[in-house]
């Protein structure tokens, strides 16, 4: 949500022209009109902030939503975040104050901004702000804040750091004759009560804008070095974790949710397990050649998206004996509601033909490759229970709860990418928002049905939306408006996936390369 290039509505035109224009007018005798006139500024400015504050908090709950569900990675963050929260509404609400004992000066106690009386008073802010030291005071709150703002960002982060300096400045300027004025006289002194509100009213937009910026700077930040899943962790698969004696022992060693382009290495008893190509996982193999229960233990070795090797250790057993039941999911420790889950279900020792299953929750069907769970509920557990019929005695094998969960989250992209840089022909060379989950192992598709493209340009926020996954034409006008460095969002990103359910996905950001 940072400052882009964007058509702009007659309406924000006439804003922009009026605080340019009409400041200048200030030399000459002012009169009620161009008084009127910068209230419609100042409206302006307050409609902005409005959208500021909606984008923001939309930002704020997605932090929550996410600390909520992964403390561990996101709870330092969204700690870090509600700072910005704080720090931002505590020097907004100073602003306002100032701004009403203004008003109240000139109009006396009963005094409203929003239907100032005396919007030609010359003499208000000159007392207040600048003889009684309001102005300074002003401009250190400001500059605590920019420091404070400006430690969120990578030192490399160029574009963003110097829009903060660009939004805060509060050097003192430079006029044609040589003079330099002090910061506060520059803002304060000589003018009419109107335009001080209005220029402070700019401050305030100025400073949401500054928050848009840091809080989707460090929305960024939640994946920049961890994996996609957070249930990341060491996993065995074993075929069966009870054999026959006589029988081989086989397991599948790996890790869950892993990117396959990533190898891991993959040790037991020190020694390297051959990995399976497209897989990522390691075959560990053991003959039983006695009853009893075995322990094994290993390592696997995986590099992070920052290029640092993580261990992360297992141990497991597994017992030679007699025939029993083993369930294992095929993809996935959970299974997805809405979606055919393939579950392997086995008895060793006893023909498939000769086993029935049942499941709670839902229900579960044989096919040629296995069997097909369809759980219904989410966040109930669904009981697979295992019957096998032994020397024409149906006997129970047991049973197994597995956990049942919404399909995750897709990920928004545009180009192939959901944040970062991205070039202004790139844009207009795409069809449109796409929506997948990235490494899933389900084949799911999502139908993007709406989206709203947003920039912002002098401190006000442009907003283009649309029905279906591909660019309106005034979005993609909106497009060729953009500059080097300028920020382009989407958000209110709605899809609706195979498994029936409509999501609102986390918004996307870029800058302009």
């Amino acid at each position: 949500m940072g400052s882009i290039g964007a058509p702009e509505t007659p309406r924000q035109k006439m804003i922009m022209l009026m605080y340019l224009v009409l400041t200048a007018m200030l030399a000459l005798n002012v009169d009620k009109k161009v008084l009127d006139a910068f209230s419609l500024v100042n409206d302006g400015f307050m409609s902005t902030i409005e959208n500021f504050n909606q984008k923001n908090e939309s930002v704020y709950t997605e932090f929550n939503n996410a600390a909520q569900e992964n403390p561990e990675k996101v709870g330092d963050l969204n700690r870090q975040v509600n700072s910005i929260k704080q720090h931002t509404d505590s020097l907004y609400n100073y602003i306002t104050s100032l701004k009403e004992m203004l008003v109240k000066k000139a109009d006396g106690p009963d005094g409203r901004l929003d239907s100032i009386l005396l919007k030609e008073d010359l003499n208000v802010s000159g007392e207040l702000m600048i003889a009684k030291g309001n102005g300074m005071k002003l401009k250190s709150a400001i500059n605590e804040y920019r420091e404070f703002l400006l430690k969120t960002f990578d030192p490399s982060d160029t574009a963003n750091i110097s829009a903060i300096h660009k939004y805060l400045d509060t050097n003192d300027p430079t006029v044609a004759s040589g003079i330099k004025p002090s910061w506060e006289v520059s803002k304060f002194e000589g003018y009419p009560l109107m335009v001080v509100i209005t220029l402070m009213s700019k401050m305030q937009s100025d400073i949401r804008n500054s928050e848009s910026d840091a809080i989707n700077y460090l929305y960024s930040q939640i994946d920049a070095s961890s994996f996609k899943f957070n249930a990341l962790k060491a996993q065995v698969v074993p075929k069966s974790s009870y054999v026959l004696q006589g029988d081989v022992y086989e397991a599948r060693v790996f890790i869950s949710a892993i990117d396959t382009t990533a190898v891991p290495e993959i040790l037991v008893n020190g020694s390297k397990l051959p990995i399976l190509p497209g897989e990522n996982a390691g075959i560990y193999k053991a003959t039983a050649n006695a009853e009893g229960t075995f322990k094994w233990k290993g390592v696997i070795n995986f590099k992070n998206p920052n290029g640092v090797i993580i261990p992360y250790p297992f141990e497991q057993e597994y017992q030679v004996a007699k025939p029993s039941m083993t369930v294992s999911p095929t993809r996935m420790n959970v299974l997805y509601a809405g979606l055919p889950n393939p579950v392997s279900i086995s008895v060793p020792g006893i023909s498939s033909r000769d086993i029935s299953v049942t499941m709670t929750n839902g229900r579960i069907e044989k096919t040629a490759d296995g069997f097909m769970a369809y759980p219904e509920k989410i966040g109930v557990k669904a009981l697979i229970s295992v019957s096998a019929t032994v020397d024409k005695v149906v006997k129970s094998m047991g049973s197994i709860e597995f956990r049942v969960k919404k399909v995750p989250n897709p990920v928004a992209t545009v180009a192939g990418k959901y944040e970062g840089l991205i070039s202004r022909n790139e844009l207009v060379a795409e069809e449109g928002v796409y929506a997948e989950i990235p490494d899933f192992d389900f084949e799911m598709k999502f139908q993007v049905l709406s989206f709203v493209v947003s920039s912002s340009k002098g401190g006000f926020v442009y907003e283009k939306a649309t029905n279906g996954a591909r660019f309106s034409k005034d979005q993609k006008d909106m497009f060729n408006g953009l500059s080097r460095g300028n920020r382009l969002n989407i958000d209110n990103i709605v899809v609706k996936g195979e498994d029936g359910f409509t999501r609102t996905l986390p918004p996307i950001s870029f800058k302009i390369n």
